[in-house]
């Protein structure tokens, strides 16, 4: 059930897309698998609104740095991005190996992420505040 809210859909309407696409494949899994790559499409477009929302916002506080505000964009995108790849991969994967290995690479290429970072972080609270 909790799978069903995330894909976005209603029990009932998930219930329908599903049996409508198992009658169309003959590999229910495909099935599935389309359903799932046809949401992230539209979750896609919903977290770029939601992003474009947040800037908006932010940008309207008094004393806003335009700079960091587009640096914080950037960086929500490219991490959105990051997941919406590694989604789509995972739902193309072939085998359960083929599963695990992308998950691998998610998760080393998220802790290589994190550590530039903190990196970047760490030098511009050294490097002391810039005027807005």
């Amino acid at each position: 059930m909790e799978l069903i809210w995330i894909l976005g859909l209603k029990p009932i309407a998930a219930y329908l897309a599903l049996e409508r696409l198992m009658a169309d494949e003959k590999n229910p899994f495909e099935a599935l698998q389309a359903l799932m790559l046809e949401n992230l499409e539209k979750v896609q477009g919903a977290t770029q609104s939601y992003i474009d929302m947040v800037e908006k916002a932010m940008q309207g506080l008094p004393g806003a740095n335009h700079e960091r505000i587009a640096d914080f964009k950037t960086y929500l995108e490219r991490k959105v991005a990051a997941n919406r790849d590694f989604l789509e991969k995972l739902l193309r994967a072939k085998d359960f190996q083929e599963a695990l290995r992308i998950q691998v690479e998610y998760f080393q290429s998220q802790l290589k992420a994190v550590a530039e970072d903190a990196s970047k972080i760490s030098a511009q609270i050294f490097k002391g505040p810039t005027a807005a």
